[in-house]
């Protein structure tokens, strides 16, 4: 478990070098959270890997990352640990949602997932781009890096 817990520090901080790469050469008021709790989140101190809000525009990503076992117990998309680990995600998460949704902001929910063996999780090249708006070729990096 520590290797993933390894494996799942050193990817949120690349992941985070290359935000801030990016945000620096945004126009507006864009902020960076990671790993922190939500601004006014009543309950459970939940904190998402990443916040990327963008105050101009009142839209915020909260995105987890996920490094879930490579593992498919049928042959069915829907029951891998990708699979899994991102559906997991969302259910943690969905009180997020309803509190910033409720202030007001358009909230974008997702989850980055790769396999402890190396496995990408379909989903993730598109979350990059449209979700945190990095470049084509920041997010293949990523996948292809992380």
């Amino acid at each position: 478990m520590d290797a993933i817990r390894s494996h799942h520090d050193d990817a949120l901080k690349e992941i985070e070098r290359t935000l801030h790469a990016s945000i620096n050469n945004r126009h507006g008021r864009t902020e960076l959270r990671v790993n922190q709790t939500v601004p006014g989140l009543p309950g459970p101190a939940l904190r998402p890997d990443l916040q990327l809000y963008n105050h101009d525009k009142r839209t915020v990503a909260v995105i987890d990352l996920a490094i879930a076992f490579d593992q498919q117990d049928r042959d069915d998309p829907t029951s891998s640990g990708l699979a899994k680990a991102s559906a997991e995600e969302a259910t943690k998460y969905a009180s997020v949602l309803r509190h910033l949704a409720s202030q007001g902001w358009t909230v974008h929910l997702s989850s980055l997932v790769y396999g402890s063996l190396g496995s990408v999780a379909p989903g993730n090249y598109k979350i990059y781009m449209d979700h945190l708006g990095l470049l084509k070729r920041e997010a293949k990096r990523l996948d292809q890096q992380l």
